[in-house]
C-alpha cells in the first residue's frame, strides 16, 4: 500500500513483560526464603508455649494433688463405706481441710478421693456441695461409695497394683464424666505405715486449660500474620522497585534509540508502552489547562473502572469534581500534594488517597503523576499521571501493624517472663517487663548481662546439662533452677524454651522464664500446714504419729527408757458448740491447747526427741500427749491426773464462764510396742473406758478393755445387718392375774441370735441400739410384730387369748411424737387389733425428759384408745405428781424391789407403800421379776393383783404361747403356809401334786403341778 513495500520480520518478545516476569520471579524467591524462616521461628515458639502451659499444668496439678493427699486422715476415711454417711460429721471433719484448700485455689474445681475395691472404683470423700449448682442436672457433690466408670490410664497409675505403689500424676488432655469435663491431678492416699488406701483427685476445669492452649496457639498464629504481612509487603516493594528498575533501563534505552530513529520509532515505542499499560490494573490520567487557566482532566477506562464508572460518563473532569470524589479527611492532603507538584519544578505528585466508589464505599488508590509541560512563567500546562487500586495492600497493611501489636502486646503483657538470648554468649537480646520486673534490674542493664551472670554459680554446672539438649533437639526444659536478682538475692524460676536462627543466622534462643516464688512459698505453707493443725498451732495426727513411732523404736533399741501416750477428750463439748457456737467451741479448743503446753513440756521439733514431749490434736475436741520425760512408766498417772487438774478450771469463752472436764485414757510404753498405731488404738480404747467410768478421770490401758470394745464393735455392726433378719425375734412373758392364776396379758420382749456370739442379751444390745440411733427402727419392728402375734392368736383361739399385749417405747421413740402417733395408728390398722389390746410401756426416766412433750402424746395415745403403762417404776426421778398427772393405766413395780422383799422389813413397807399408792389412785400395779412362792404371798398379801416373771413361765415364742393359753391348768392352786399365810401357787411352782379347779377354763377339768419352769 502507497507503494511501500513490507519487509517480513519476527517479533521479539515484550521487554516489559520479560522486565515484569524477571521482577516476578526475584520477588518469589527472597518471599519464599524470608516465609521460610519466619514460619519456622514462630512455630518453634508456638511449640514451646503450647508444651510449656501444658508441663506446667501437670507439675502444678501434682504437686496441688501430693499436697492434699497429705492432709486426709486415714482412719476417718478408711470409716467412711456407708452412703448415709455422706456430710455427717465424720466425713465433714475429714473433707475440712480438702474445702479449705479447695477455696484457697479458685481455678482448682473439685477435691475427692477414691477406693479401689477389686476391679471397681468408689468415690469417697467430695469438697464440692450437695446439689445442682451448675444447673446441670447432676449433684455437684458425689455421693459416698458412689462408682465411679469413667476410668483413664492415669488413675490406674494413681492407684498403682499389687507390685508397686500409685504414681503422683495428672493428665494430658481433658476428660469428661458426668460432672464435665477436667484435667485432673492424682495423688497416692498413703496412711503412717506407707500402705496405699485409695486415692486423691483435682479437677480443674478443662476450659481453663484449654483457654491458655488456645490463646497460645491464637498468639502463634497472630505472630505469624505480621510476618507474612511484612512479607507481603516487602516482596510487593521490591517487584515494584525492581520493576521500575528494569522498566526505566529500558526506557532509556528506548529513548536514545528514539533521539536516532526519528518520530516513526518515537510513535511505535509509545505505542508499545500503552499496550503495555492496559495490560495492567492502572489508570491513566491527564490535566490540560487552557489559555483562560481552566483546567481538564481525562480519565480512562482502566481508571474510571477502578470506581465503578465508565470513562465516557466522567469526561471531561476538573480539580473540583475529583476533590469531590476524594474521602473529606483526605482532601487537604490532595491539595497539598498537588500545589506543591505544579509549583516545584521536577516534584513529583505521590499520595495515597481514599475516593469514594460509585457503589458506596471507599477505594484506596495510589496516585502518581508529573508535569510534562510548563508555559514561560513555569506555570504547569499539561500534567500526566498513574492511578492504581492499592486497597489490598492497604489491608494487609493494616492487619500487619495490628499483627505487629498484638504480638508485642503478648510479649510485653505476658505475666510470664519471655527472651531472647544468644546461644553462644547468653547476652540477651530481647526481653519483657515481667522478665525485667523479676529481676529487679532495668530494661537497659538486662539487655548488657548474659543469662549466665543470672544465674548462681552452684547452678552453673545444672544449666549446662540442661541446654546440652540443644546440641540434638531445638527445645530444652521444663525445668526448675534459680536467678539471682540486682539486690543479690535469689528466687525460683520455671524455664523452657527453643532454639533457632535469627536473620543473619545466629544461634538464639527463645525463652520463658515463669517467677515460681509464690507457688514456692504456698507449697511450703501446704506442706508445714500438712503436719500442724490450723486451729490450734499444736501438732497434727500425721506428726504425732511419726514422734510417736520414733519413741517406740528408741525404746526397742535401748536408746529410751520408757514412754505415756495420753488420749483426752472432752465431755460436754458438743453442749458448747450447740449452746454457744462453733466460734465458741473454736476458742475453748484454743484455750485447751494453751493449757496443755503450760502443763507439759513440749518439743517444736518436727519429731519429739527423747526428753521433750509433743502435744497433738487428733481431730474434734480430741487431743493426745506424748511424754517422752518420765522417769519410769507408773508416773505417767500422776501427770494424767496433773492434766485433769489444769483442764477442769473454768474457762472464760466470750465472757461467759465454761466448765469442762477431760476424760484420759492412758497407754505406756511396757504395755505396748507394737506400732504407733496400736498404740493409739490402746490409748482410744482406756480413754472410752474413762468415760464409762463416770468422765472427768483417767484410766489406764488394760487387755479386758479391748475384749469389751471388740465386743461392743461387733454387737455395733452386727446389729445394723440384722435388724431385717431372722436373728432378730420376739418372745412373750404372760402377765399373770394373783386371785386367779389366769394369764390376761403379755410381755412382748426382743430377742437376738448372733451367728457369732451366740444369744446376745437385751442388756447389752439395747443401750448400742439407742447410742447409734437403730432403737427407732428396732422399737417399730418390735410394735408391729407384737400387734401382729396378738391378733393371729385371738384369730385362731380368741377365748383364751391374751387380752392385750405389752411393748416397750424408748426415749428415741417418745422423742418421734406425732410420728409416733402415727406408726402406733398403721400398726393397729394393719393388723386389725383394736386400740385397747395394745398396752405401751415407758419407764419413769424416759417420762422425766421431757414432761410437757411426754404429758401431751400419752393424751394422744390414750384418745386413740391405747393404753399406757410405768415401767421400772421406783427406779427413776419421778415424783408422786407424775403418778398422779399422768395418764398411766398401769404401774409396773421394778423387780429390784421384788427380789429384796425377803431381806428387811424396810423393803416390805415400800412395796406395801407403793402398791396402796398405786391402787388409790385408781391404777392396776404389776409386779415384775416374781421367781418363788414366797414372792408371790408377799405380793398376794399387800394386794397387788397381777404379777411376772419365771415363776410363772419363761419368755415364750408365738407357737409355744398358743399351747400356753390353751393348757387347762391356769387355776390358781392354795395351800397353808407355816404361819397360816394363804400363798397362792400357780401351776408348775411346786413339785407338790395336787387338784385344782381351774377358774380360768372348764371347771371339770383336773390339773396337776408340773417341775417349775
Amino acid at each position: 500500500m502507497n507503494g511501500i513495500a513490507r519487509t517480513p520480520h519476527t517479533e521479539e518478545p515484550d521487554p516489559a513483560v520479560a522486565d515484569r516476569q524477571r521482577a516476578r520471579r526475584e520477588s518469589v524467591a527472597i518471599a519464599t526464603t524470608a516465609s521460610l524462616a519466619a514460619i519456622v521461628g514462630i512455630f518453634g515458639l508456638w511449640l514451646a508455649a503450647s508444651a510449656t502451659i501444658r508441663e506446667d499444668y501437670r507439675h502444678y496439678l501434682q504437686t496441688i494433688a501430693q499436697t492434699a493427699a497429705l492432709q486426709v486422715d486415714p482412719e476417718l476415711h478408711q470409716s467412711l463405706r456407708d452412703p448415709i454417711q455422706r456430710n455427717n460429721p465424720d466425713y465433714r471433719r475429714v473433707v475440712a481441710p480438702l474445702r479449705r484448700m479447695r477455696a484457697a485455689l479458685p481455678d482448682v474445681h473439685y477435691i475427692y478421693t477414691m477406693v479401689r475395691d477389686g476391679d471397681e472404683f468408689h468415690l469417697v470423700l467430695d469438697t464440692a456441695d450437695p446439689g445442682d449448682h451448675d444447673g446441670d442436672g447432676v449433684d455437684d457433690q458425689a455421693g459416698l461409695w458412689e462408682t465411679y466408670r469413667e476410668l483413664d490410664p492415669f488413675l490406674l497409675a494413681a492407684f498403682g497394683n499389687d507390685h508397686a505403689k500409685g504414681l503422683v500424676t495428672a493428665t494430658d488432655s481433658p476428660l469428661s464424666d458426668k460432672w464435665g469435663t477436667f484435667v485432673t491431678g492424682w495423688a497416692p492416699l498413703l496412711d503412717s505405715t506407707g500402705r496405699q488406701y485409695g486415692a486423691l483427685g483435682i479437677d480443674i476445669d478443662a476450659g481453663v486449660y484449654v483457654a491458655h492452649l488456645a490463646r497460645a496457639r491464637h498468639w502463634a498464629m497472630l505472630g505469624c500474620l505480621p510476618a507474612v504481612l511484612l512479607i507481603l509487603a516487602m516482596t510487593l516493594g521490591f517487584y515494584r522497585i525492581r520493576s521500575r528498575s528494569l522498566t526505566a533501563q529500558r526506557l532509556a534505552a528506548a529513548e536514545a534509540r528514539a533521539a536516532v530513529a526519528e518520530a516513526r520509532v518515537l510513535t511505535a515505542q509509545q505505542l508499545r508502552l500503552r499496550n503495555v499499560i492496559e495490560q495492567t490494573d492502572v489508570g491513566i490520567w491527564e490535566s490540560s489547562v487552557d489559555a483562560h487557566g481552566h483546567d481538564s482532566i481525562t480519565v480512562d477506562s482502566r481508571w474510571a473502572a477502578i470506581l465503578g464508572c465508565r470513562a465516557e460518563d466522567l469526561n471531561p473532569l476538573q480539580t473540583a469534581d475529583i476533590l469531590q470524589m476524594v474521602h473529606p479527611d483526605d482532601v487537604e492532603a490532595t491539595r497539598t500534594a498537588i500545589s506543591r507538584s505544579v509549583r516545584e519544578d521536577g516534584r513529583l505528585l505521590e499520595l495515597d488517597v481514599r475516593m469514594r466508589h460509585a457503589a458506596g464505599h471507599w477505594v484506596w488508590t495510589e496516585v502518581r503523576g508529573k508535569v510534562v509541560e510548563r508555559d514561560a512563567d513555569g506555570g504547569a500546562l499539561h500534567m500526566v499521571g498513574t492511578q492504581m487500586d492499592v486497597s489490598a495492600r492497604k489491608a494487609i497493611e493494616t492487619a500487619l501493624g495490628e499483627s505487629e501489636s498484638n504480638f508485642r502486646s503478648l510479649f510485653e503483657l505476658s505475666p510470664v517472663g519471655i527472651c531472647q538470648a544468644d546461644l553462644d554468649s547468653g547476652r540477651f537480646l530481647k526481653v519483657n517487663d515481667a522478665l525485667v520486673a523479676s529481676t529487679g534490674y532495668t530494661r537497659e542493664e538486662l539487655l548488657q548481662l548474659t543469662f549466665w551472670d543470672i544465674t548462681p554459680t552452684s547452678w552453673h554446672e545444672f544449666e549446662r546439662s540442661q541446654l546440652s539438649v540443644l546440641q540434638h533437639s531445638t527445645h530444652f526444659g521444663t525445668y526448675e533452677k534459680e536467678y539471682l536478682r540486682k539486690d543479690g538475692s535469689s528466687y525460683p524460676v520455671l524455664l523452657s524454651g527453643t532454639r533457632m536462627k535469627d536473620a543473619t543466622g545466629r544461634d538464639v534462643t527463645w525463652a520463658i522464664v515463669q517467677d515460681i516464688s509464690e507457688r514456692k512459698a504456698m507449697e511450703s505453707e501446704l506442706a508445714d500446714a500438712a503436719r500442724r493443725d490450723r486451729l490450734t498451732g499444736l501438732a497434727n495426727r500425721a506428726r504425732f504419729l511419726e514422734g510417736l513411732q520414733a519413741a517406740v523404736d528408741r525404746v526397742r533399741n535401748g536408746r529410751q527408757s520408757c514412754f505415756a501416750v495420753l488420749f483426752l477428750d472432752f465431755d460436754r463439748f458438743k453442749l458448747v458448740n450447740d449452746t454457744l457456737g462453733h466460734e465458741a467451741g473454736d476458742s475453748l479448743l484454743r484455750e485447751i491447747a494453751a493449757r496443755l503446753r503450760n502443763s507439759m513440756r513440749e518439743s517444736d521439733a518436727d519429731v519429739a526427741a527423747p526428753g521433750t514431749n509433743l502435744i497433738a490434736r487428733f481431730g474434734g475436741d480430741e487431743f493426745l500427749v506424748l511424754v517422752n520425760d518420765l522417769e519410769n512408766c507408773s508416773a505417767a498417772e500422776s501427770i494424767a491426773n496433773r492434766l485433769l487438774a489444769a483442764l477442769a478450771r473454768t474457762y472464760n469463752i466470750g465472757g461467759r464462764d465454761v466448765h469442762t472436764t477431760a476424760s484420759i485414757g492412758i497407754v505406756t510404753s511396757d504395755q505396748c510396742l507394737e506400732s504407733a498405731d496400736a498404740v493409739v488404738r490402746n490409748a482410744d480404747v482406756a480413754m472410752y473406758e474413762a468415760k464409762r467410768s463416770g468422765h472427768g478421770c483417767a484410766v489406764r490401758f488394760d487387755a479386758t478393755m479391748r475384749a469389751r470394745l471388740t465386743r461392743y464393735v461387733t454387737i455395733d455392726s452386727g446389729l445394723r445387718k440384722a435388724l431385717d433378719t431372722p436373728e432378730f425375734s420376739l418372745v412373750y412373758q404372760p402377765i399373770i392375774e394373783l386371785a386367779t392364776g389366769c394369764m390376761t396379758s403379755v410381755e412382748a420382749l426382743a430377742r437376738w441370735q448372733n451367728p457369732l456370739l451366740g444369744q446376745v442379751s437385751p442388756s447389752e444390745f439395747i443401750p448400742v441400739a439407742e447410742e447409734s440411733g437403730l432403737i427407732v427402727t428396732l422399737g417399730q419392728r418390735v410394735l408391729q410384730e407384737a400387734c401382729a402375734a396378738l391378733a393371729d392368736w385371738r384369730m385362731r383361739d380368741l377365748a383364751h387369748a391374751p387380752q392385750s399385749i405389752s411393748v416397750n417405747i424408748s426415749r428415741a421413740e417418745l422423742a418421734l411424737g406425732e410420728r409416733l402417733l402415727v406408726r402406733v395408728r398403721e400398726a393397729l390398722l394393719q393388723t386389725g387389733l383394736p386400740a385397747q389390746c395394745l398396752r405401751l410401756e415407758v419407764t419413769e426416766r424416759d417420762v422425766m425428759r421431757d414432761p410437757p412433750a411426754t404429758l401431751k402424746l400419752m393424751h394422744s395415745l390414750r384418745s386413740m384408745g391405747v393404753k399406757l403403762a410405768m415401767d421400772d417404776f421406783g427406779t427413776g426421778t419421778s415424783s408422786l405428781a407424775c403418778l398422779r398427772d399422768y395418764p398411766f393405766d398401769v404401774i409396773k413395780i421394778d423387780r429390784s424391789f421384788v427380789w429384796d422383799v425377803g431381806s428387811s422389813s424396810d423393803v416390805l413397807a415400800v412395796i406395801h407403800a407403793a402398791v396402796t399408792l398405786i391402787e388409790n389412785l385408781g391404777k392396776t400395779s404389776v409386779a415384775e421379776g416374781v421367781e418363788t412362792s414366797e414372792h408371790v404371798a408377799v405380793l398376794q398379801s399387800m394386794g397387788c393383783h397381777y404379777a411376772q416373771g419365771y415363776h410363772f413361765s419363761h419368755p415364750l415364742t408365738s407357737r409355744e404361747m398358743l399351747d400356753y393359753m390353751r393348757r387347762p391348768d391356769q387355776g390358781p392352786v392354795h395351800e397353808k403356809t407355816p404361819a397360816g399365810m394363804t400363798i397362792f401357787i400357780p401351776s408348775g411352782s411346786a413339785s407338790v401334786e395336787r387338784s385344782r379347779t381351774s377358774a380360768c377354763g372348764d371347771p371339770s377339768l383336773a390339773t396337776h403341778t408340773s417341775t417349775v419352769i
